[in-house]
């Protein structure tokens, strides 16, 4: 196996870790991470294989790896962490709240969410911090919304939503945090067991009314699983969206022709969306458990090892996309895998996706003349997913 020096606990890497993946998809496509006791996979096709394969690629420990002892929702497997056939016919039921008619319905509501937060921001001044003042709320507002939260919790939900989305980095933490993020897990399902128990009794035009009255061949959700797809959906839906519109307007302003491009044909914001997931995919990784020993490339993955499949490198294959370092709103960016493939391919795509351009489309149109403030981009110090820190802007 060649020497390669990657390590992505460090911070110079998780800057910049696309020339480390253009090395270790030419020289060594299955590479033994030391620092993560893990197997990486770098290529398209070995990525997209395993999204195939959960019988040899499982999912099993996708929530330990994730939550640890912080899971919201031990008692029951989380759909992200089981594999068919147990996997299918609860990805059936919870597929029935995620159908196109709901996403048309949410419509009206995420423009009014967006640009009431567009309203906050421009009566305060002429600068703000894109990623702090306005793309990290628009998933959680978002997905409070589909969810059903009452108004009267939404800044509660908020911060249970923050301390949630810090599990993930539970290791680095104080035991002060870890404390604190335990106490919030706690309330937020409380909160939700409350609100399932009321859509029992009184159903809604919402996402837990259609996850309590799902019915596929006779079989139902119970109470614990409607939970466990709650707390899935919540977290998903509110990390990797916001990293997505900060992305594609960083894109923007890293690309001004793209940028012209945008401003003049609002429709290519779908296009935009779908190469920044490609170029910047929010999620760096997935966590998988090797079922048995797998030779690729070879090297031999031994049963029971960590796998990850680099998904921001698959999306950066030059076998799979032409000239991939080269942001491209032109480019057919279809079948990148941001939001994995498959199985577990994500239910929430196409709702992350239309909220991103929805978002964009709002910026462009209500801030003239914006403009970055710094030059230089501060990335989240983090292993798994991409995402700028802060993004100061100022407009006219």
């Amino acid at each position: 196996m060649p020497s390669i020096d990657f390590n992505p606990t460090l911070a110079a890497v998780q800057r910049d870790p696309y020339p480390y993946y253009r090395r270790l998809r030419d020289e060594a496509p299955v590479f033994y991470i030391e620092a993560l006791k893990a197997w990486g996979l770098f290529r398209f096709d070995d990525c997209r294989e395993t999204f195939l394969h959960p019988e040899t690629f499982s999912a099993k420990d996708f929530i330990t790896q994730a939550f640890g002892d912080l899971d919201p929702v031990p008692e029951t497997p989380s759909l992200i962490a089981m594999d068919p056939p147990a996997h299918t016919p609860l990805r059936k039921l919870a597929g029935q709240a995620f159908t196109p008619s709901v996403t048309r319905s949410l419509e009206p509501r995420i423009r009014g969410i967006v640009n009431g937060l567009l309203d906050e921001i421009m009566a305060r001044g002429r600068e703000f911090d894109f990623v702090a003042d306005f793309a990290a709320y628009v998933p959680v507002s978002v997905t409070a919304e589909l969810i059903g939260v009452d108004r009267s919790q939404r800044e509660n939900f908020k911060i249970w939503t923050a301390d949630l989305l810090n599990a993930a980095n539970r290791a680095s933490l104080q035991p002060d945090d870890v404390a604190r993020i335990r106490a919030s897990v706690a309330e937020l399902r409380a909160y939700l067991e409350t609100v399932i128990e009321q859509r029992r009794r009184e159903p809604a035009e919402d996402f837990i009314s259609h996850l309590v009255n799902a019915e596929v061949d006779g079989d139902m959700l119970s109470a614990i699983q409607v939970l466990s797809i709650v707390v899935l959906t919540h977290f998903g839906g509110s990390e990797t969206p916001s990293h997505l519109i900060s992305s594609a307007l960083l894109a923007l302003f890293e690309n001004p022709d793209a940028m012209r491009a945008v401003r003049e044909t609002p429709a290519l914001s779908a296009n935009l969306v779908e190469e920044t997931l490609r170029y910047w995919s929010p999620v760096n990784l997935v966590f998988q458990t090797a079922t048995r020993d797998v030779e690729l490339h070879h090297a031999v993955i031994p049963a029971g090892a960590y796998v990850l499949s680099y998904i921001a490198s698959a999306n950066r294959d030059e076998r799979r996309f032409a000239d991939p370092d080269r942001f491209d709103i032109h480019r057919d960016a279809h079948g990148h895998l941001s939001f994995a493939h498959g199985p577990h391919y994500c239910p929430g795509a196409a709702l992350g996706k239309r909220m991103a351009a929805i978002a964009i489309d709002a910026v462009l149109e209500r801030l003239s003349g914006l403009r970055r403030v710094n030059a230089d981009t501060e990335w989240l110090p983090s292993l798994w997913v991409r995402g700028a820190r802060s993004l100061p802007v100022a407009y006219s």
